[in-house]
């Protein structure tokens, strides 16, 4: 059997100046007897460093709190609550301590509060005066001892004994477990209560917290691991461990700590007394909150170049697994696709980059089992359904229980079992190609078929179609039966089509001078240009409707006169008037054309901004006034064309008109007399339009 390695982190106070330099600056690792030179100091000091980063000032008491531990001149240690960055530092400093501002360090739980930081040598010099006022502080005789055992692969995914697993799973972990374990002897004459905090914090932040000046935020705290009371009866000892893993524990803003590394976790505990004191975060007497000193602190870091580097992966059907992956660096493994309902083995081995190695426990899980698709139902025609549409479509219910993607193979035809005309489709309808015969019967099938191949073959099921019915009888002639004046360019319309839906209908199309008249073409659409007729000529017409089955409709023979002479376009209008306007203001033009048969026209007008109208007929050469407001600065151009009641159009016409920027002249006046104004020459337009 392959000896299980455990990572031990080394517990130490930190008081010496001769270790190691840790990865952060000025940060370093030290281990000595309690008291520091000539001075005896009754306990290890904690500070709780109350900080933003978004504070100026923190840079300056970040800098005096590196500078005090790295130079060792105490049994000390700080945290660095973080208050912007984790939801926990926050109720810290702003629940338990009433903070008033950032800086503020609190020492021993609040016996010495220090606010504010102007520069790094003013800071450095009230924090070491502080941290010497608590060490000469009498404190009750407690020993507390603080052990942190890294323990490797933890958090797996799939969950250990998970059931009911995707056959595509990946496996992953974490590496960010440890058990810590607090040991704490009471050498008084009588009980001792107080309350234990031990913080779980980084050497320098991994999280991207920085303060002020640019520097990484030193040992910020993440989480808890013990936050709780203690009572521990005289000459007696209280100890407990529990397992912290970073994946379970979160900054408050959804960022887990599953990310943290050996090499830069420090630990540290310290127990407050139960005895109440009033504290003040703005001394001397603002701000109180209830401050319980610290009677004994410790801390433990991880170790240097500790940190694992890869990972064998123990993979299989049977326990112990077999190996299926060395010296990954990857926390997570792709198996490929699993059998179902199977129970699996996992386990990861973790190597460091001195081969030391640390064996995760054996985890399993179960993939879950697979049914086929849901047999296809509910058709759409129904079964046995009768008088069905030519152009139907066909749909059906599927899915499957798993909830995986499907697919279906379409089988359709006249015979029974019908041949397949559609694979692998995703979609739960089918529309046949064309129409389908009339008054035949139809056979369908569909099979589903999952990811997995699994598959549901449905009934066969059977719809008939419609009788086939003669076209409609065409009517609506135009030009309506009998009509006079009818241009010579006009084509014949008529309404036609079919009462079996989807059913197609062809047209042929009787047209001359004599009745009955003769067949001239075959049309596929209600509509029929006959070319240039004769003027003041009677035309007979006829329109005979056929289908696809080729049942056919016989219409009436219409009748038409054509007009007396040929029929001339309308000239080009003239446009009248003004160039110009203000935005948002409602201005009118007049519009004329003259026709030479004297036929009723009306003009279709495009405002230039995207608006257009059509208006009435009117008599030719009158003038007809339309309004439009404009609603942006900028050049439009309008245009203008005349249509008479023939048909027949004219050319356009335009004016280019201007909305300025400045306010021009007011344009609250009438039309009519501006243009009589501005164009004398066009008084016989004007006399019609006032009736002279």
């Amino acid at each position: 059997m392959k000896k299980k390695i455990i990572y031990i982190m080394v517990c130490m106070l930190v008081f010496s100046t001769t270790a190691g330099v840790m990865a952060s600056p000025n940060i370093v690792t030290k281990s000595i007897d309690k008291g520091t030179g000539d001075r005896d100091y009754s306990h290890t000091i904690l500070g709780e460093f109350g900080t933003a980063t978004w504070c100026g000032y923190c840079k300056y008491a970040h800098a005096a709190l590196k500078n005090i531990y790295a130079g060792g001149w105490h049994p000390f240690y700080y945290i660095s609550m973080v208050t912007d960055k984790n939801t926990k530092a926050y109720s810290r400093i702003k629940n338990d301590y009433n903070v008033y501002g950032y800086p503020t360090v609190y020492f021993d739980g609040g016996y010495k509060v220090n606010v504010g930081a102007g520069s790094v040598p003013a800071a450095q010099a009230a924090y070491n005066s502080s941290i010497v006022a608590c060490g000469n502080r009498g404190v009750n005789d407690i020993d507390l001892s603080l052990d942190v055992t890294w323990l490797g692969p933890g958090n797996p995914s799939p969950e250990n004994s998970a059931t009911d697993e995707a056959i595509d799973v990946c496996l992953s972990w974490t590496n960010a477990e440890m058990n810590i374990s607090v040991t704490i002897k009471n050498n008084e004459g009588s009980t001792y209560d107080g309350h234990l905090r031990v913080y779980v914090n980084e050497v320098e932040s991994s999280m991207g917290w920085y303060d002020s000046a640019g520097h990484l935020y030193t040992f910020p705290f993440l989480d808890y691991a013990f936050n709780e009371d203690i009572s521990i009866s005289a000459g007696e000892t209280w100890e407990d461990a529990t397992d912290w893993d970073g994946k379970d524990h979160n900054d408050g803003y959804g960022n887990d700590f599953g990310e943290i590394t050996q090499d830069n976790i420090m630990v540290i505990a310290a127990v407050f007394d139960d005895e109440w004191h009033q504290g003040y975060s703005y001394p001397p007497n603002q701000y109180p909150f209830d401050a319980y000193y610290v009677d004994e602190a410790e801390g433990c870091l991880a170790g240097i170049d500790t940190d694992p580097k890869t990972y064998d992966v123990y993979f299989g059907d049977s326990t112990p697994p077999p190996k299926v992956s060395s010296n990954q660096s990857d926390m997570e493994y792709d198996p490929g696709e699993l059998e179902f309902d199977t129970t699996y083995y996992w386990q990861i081995v973790v190597w460091d980059d001195q081969g030391s190695s640390t064996s995760g426990s054996i985890w399993s899980f179960t993939t879950r089992g697979n049914d086929p698709p849901n047999e296809p139902s509910e058709p759409d025609p129904e079964d046995g359904e009768t008088d069905v549409y030519i152009n139907t479509d066909l749909s059906w219910t599927g899915g499957d229980p798993d909830g995986d993607d499907v697919t279906y193979d379409v089988y359709f035809g006249k015979n029974s079992p019908p041949p397949k005309v559609k694979s692998n489709q995703s979609g739960t309808s089918y529309n046949p190609p064309g129409v389908l015969d009339f008054d035949t019967t139809y056979y369908w099938q569909i099979v589903a078929w999952d990811i997995f191949n699994y598959s549901s073959t449905g009934s066969i099921w059977s719809f008939t179609t419609e009788a086939n019915t003669p076209p409609n009888e065409p009517s609506d002639p135009d030009p309506e039966d009998g009509a006079t004046d009818i241009w010579i360019e006009k084509n014949l319309r008529w309404t036609g089509g079919d009462p079996n839906s989807g059913d197609s209908v062809t047209y042929d199309v009787y047209f001359g001078t004599n009745s009955p008249p003769p067949l001239v073409d075959e049309v596929t659409q209600a509509v029929y240009d006959i070319g240039t007729m004769d003027l003041e000529t009677t035309y007979y017409w006829q329109i005979v409707s056929e289908d696809s089955g080729g049942l056919t409709t016989t219409g009436p023979i219409w009748s038409f006169t054509t007009e007396e002479e040929a029929n001339e376009p309308p000239t080009a209008p003239y446009i009248y008037g003004p160039p110009s306007g203000p935005p948002g203001v409602e201005l009118c033009w007049a519009f004329v054309s003259d026709d030479p048969d004297e036929n009723q026209i009306k003009y279709i007008i495009e405002w230039g901004d995207g608006n257009s109208i059509e208006t009435d007929y009117y008599p030719e050469g009158i003038a007809v006034e339309a309004c439009h407001t404009y609603e942006e600065q900028g050049e439009y151009t309008i245009k203008v064309k005349a249509i008479d009641i023939h048909g027949e159009e004219s050319d356009w016409a335009t004016l280019e008109v201007t909305m300025p920027k400045s306010k021009p002249f007011n344009f609250n006046f009438n039309l009519l007399e501006w243009l009589f104004e501005r164009f004398p020459n066009v008084f016989p337009i004007l006399r019609h339009m006032l009736g002279l």
